[in-house]
């Protein structure tokens, strides 16, 4: 390999002397490796010194940087892979070359040349005092498939609401999305109904009054709008509070970024950008369910927020009821605070859907498409913004306009899927998930109230949402006549006109309640 002290007489020279400590560092710690940690976001910046003494024989290069990541993640990067690039340049540039790491963040705002020294230094940049921070919103990035066997990377990547901070904008033109993020839609596009009206009320109140309601957990189905409600209570509170620290996580982004920073000894960092925010943000809980390590920390990060009154809102597929593998202690923290429900949108409320997709894009739909597009796609609201999507596409690539006709042909398919058929195993299965009953109890001959109430409601479900005959019905469980399905769908008429409680799993439930659970497991699949 030749030594970079050979070529790096020219900007064209140096450029292949960074190239060249790039490719022996992929040696070195593997191309898989690399491609994960590093890939093309980290910069390799080899500099001129000042003065040459090519004639001394001395070096022409005053250091090499690398520039990769930024705050936490970049500090875990540096102390990881420190040893490995100092052996790549020492085996490039020569012994008596220094290294240094910066985070990505200051190289970008100082703007790099090859042939300027860089000011970076291998010490990580002083903490900003927490009155002086602006809004900050950290993001997790998923996790590699394999992780290195040093450890991986807590891969939070903070962002600034500063626009200072972002090379060529001037102080006051707005908050600057990292390069490639969705810009989330705020709580004004929230469609409110019927639906979803106390969960956005508790919403508002979160991101106006933080702390009062806190920590407050929106549950629903999948595809009802609980990720906008956590979008747009971000956004809410950086417009109130712009110095106010923000950090938005899934729950699978927080388990790997515990699970990295464990494992590669940057506990104190992670724990103390999770610790210190006046909003933490927490998509998906269920998938903390059974991480007894992560739901450990994860329970200590409520009670470190809650003793500073801080806020904290979460999401989950289901109630807290029917969360398994919480734990008791978790559970009643996030019981203590504020529960609310998303149910799968109404009519009204895909109707406002379609019309705002429509309004934002400039896309002109009839009244009747609008009304045939909100009455056939019903689970949720993806297959609204699908639906729309194909209408729009479809009306492009013809170049006609959207007509009732050209609707009901272009999302034939969507439709079809969406009206998903329901077997009478889905029902069977969804009770025993909803209410704890073990499989099996259904179809057997067992009268007790906690086995014929269930059995009973399946029935009526059954005649709900399958096309089956009531002989089916009544053989699928426990081989009943027809004449018992059509008592058993009375029975439930009857207690849902007096709402009677009826006997669950040796608990009373509401029945409206209870049907509109199992009701939730369906569409979920």
């Amino acid at each position: 390999m030749a030594k970079a002290t050979d070529v790096a007489c020219s900007t064209a020279g140096f450029e292949a002397a960074a190239t060249a400590v790039r490719e022996a560092f992929r040696d070195l710690i593997g191309a898989d490796r690399y491609a994960v940690w590093f890939g093309d976001a980290a910069q390799i910046v080899v500099t001129r010194a000042a003065a040459s003494p090519r004639g001394a024989g001395g070096s022409p290069i005053a250091s090499v940087a690398v520039a990769v990541g930024s705050g936490f993640t970049h500090e875990w990067l540096r102390r990881t892979f420190h040893k490995e690039f100092g052996s790549a340049v020492q085996a490039v540039c020569g012994p008596d070359v220094p290294v240094t790491w910066q985070p990505c963040d200051e190289r970008d705002a100082r703007g790099s040349q090859p042939d300027v020294p860089a000011q970076a230094s291998a010490s990580p940049a002083p903490r900003r005092r927490r009155s002086g921070r602006s809004a900050q919103s950290v993001d997790a990035a998923t996790a590699a498939p394999e992780a290195p066997a040093t450890g991986p990377a807590p891969t939070i990547a903070s962002g600034t609401g500063d626009p200072a901070r972002h090379a060529g904008r001037k102080r006051g033109d707005g908050p600057v999305p990292s390069a490639g993020r969705r810009v989330g839609p705020g709580l004004d596009e929230f469609v409110v109904g019927p639906s979803n009206r106390m969960a956005h009320a508790a919403i508002e109140r979160a991101a106006s009054r933080p702390g009062e309601m806190s920590p407050l957990v929106i549950h629903g189905p999948s595809g009802v709008g609980k990720t906008h409600l956590l979008e747009g209570v971000c956004s809410r509170a950086r417009e109130i509070n712009p110095r106010g620290v923000v950090v938005s996580l899934s729950a699978e982004q927080f388990t790997t970024g515990f699970l990295q920073a464990l494992h590669g000894s940057g506990l104190p960092g992670f724990r103390r950008t999770c610790r210190t925010a006046d909003l933490l943000v927490v998509d998906d809980l269920q998938f903390l369910a059974g991480k007894r390590a992560t739901l450990l920390e994860f329970q200590l990060t409520v009670d470190a927020l809650h003793r500073l009154g801080r806020q904290m809102v979460f999401t989950c597929d289901r109630e807290l009821d029917a969360l398994g593998g919480l734990g008791a202690e978790l559970l009643t923290r996030l019981r203590g605070g504020m529960n609310a429900r998303v149910l799968p949108p109404d009519y009204e409320v895909r109707r406002g859907i379609v019309a705002g997709i429509c309004a934002k894009r400039s896309l002109s739909l009839p009244d009747d498409v609008v009304h045939y597009v909100a009455t056939h796609m019903t689970r949720h609201a993806r297959e609204l913004y699908g639906a729309v999507n194909r209408l729009e596409a479809t009306s492009l690539m013809l170049g006609v306009p959207v007509t009732i006709g050209m609707a009901e042909e272009a999302i034939a398919d969507l439709v079809r899927s969406s009206a998903r058929s329901v077997r009478l195993a889905d029902i069977e299965k969804a009770i025993c998930k909803a209410f704890g009953i073990e499989d099996g109890t259904l179809q057997s001959s067992r009268r007790a109230k906690t086995v014929s109430h269930p059995r009973m409601l399946a029935m009526f479900l059954a005649r709900k949402h399958t096309h089956s005959a009531l002989a089916d019905i009544g053989r699928y469980f426990g081989r009943r006549s027809h004449s018992t399905v059509i008592a058993a769908q009375k029975t439930v008429d009857d207690w849902m006109t007096k709402r009677s409680p009826i006997v669950l799993a040796e608990a009373e439930w509401d029945v409206e309640e209870a049907i509109r659970r199992v009701e939730d497991l369906l569409r979920a699949g």
